[in-house]
């Protein structure tokens, strides 16, 4: 839990640093793509599903596909357990005991499908490398790091020259390392709205 905020000041200073360089190399600057949403179908314990985010600047490379990296950050869930009454045994209510996120960073490329006015879809993919962590209220007692991919489709709408809103759905595929005891999360799945923000050629 506490990791969320620096991480959230990590993807807001990517976004800055990964503007720079085009600019300076007379590049056009990237286009910002901003995703929250939740997660679910996961694998391993603790799961259940939780928040999602990431945050990616995009390059355009031709004049359907783009390329550029992906951070994020995925809630994989909470366990739960029953608390009762020492001495009555009474039932007083659930309380949350362990939880499970992933974060890191990939590289990523989409390639529109169809395009019909303002509306298009994309498939998407990132390869790259997750931080699994388990922690109790806050204290991280277990980790392991894995690399994967995403594979997805996000479907958009643009409201502005410069601004779309669309809808993603991504399939995730984590490959750990097996020769660890840590109970690892290997596959979730992932639903989000997408924002992006940066002014393209119009079709």
């Amino acid at each position: 839990m506490a990791g969320r905020a620096p991480l959230a000041a990590a993807l807001l200073a990517a976004a800055t640093l990964a503007a720079a360089p085009a600019a300076r190399a007379g590049l056009a600057p990237p286009l910002l793509d901003f995703s929250l949403g939740g997660t679910f179908a996961t694998t391993g314990t603790p799961g259940g599903g939780g928040a999602s985010a990431s945050l990616s600047p995009m390059w355009p490379a031709g004049d359907r596909a783009r390329f550029g990296l992906a951070i994020f950050a995925d809630d994989i869930g909470t366990q739960l357990a029953s608390l009762r009454d020492v001495n009555s045994g009474a039932f007083l209510g659930t309380v949350a005991t362990d939880h499970r996120w992933a974060f890191g960073a990939g590289w990523r490329g989409d390639a529109d499908v169809v395009t019909r006015g303002r509306w298009s879809a994309a498939a998407t993919g990132t390869w790259g490398y997750w931080r699994v962590e388990d922690d109790r209220r806050g204290t991280t007692f277990a980790a392991a790091g894995a690399v994967g991919f995403t594979l997805g489709a996000i479907g958009r709408v643009r409201l502005a020259p410069a601004h779309t809103l669309g809808l993603a759905l991504r399939y995730h595929r984590l490959f750990p390392d097996r020769a660890s005891a840590y109970v690892r999360t290997e596959r979730y799945a992932s639903a989000s709205l997408v924002w992006g923000w940066g002014r393209t050629d119009e079709r």
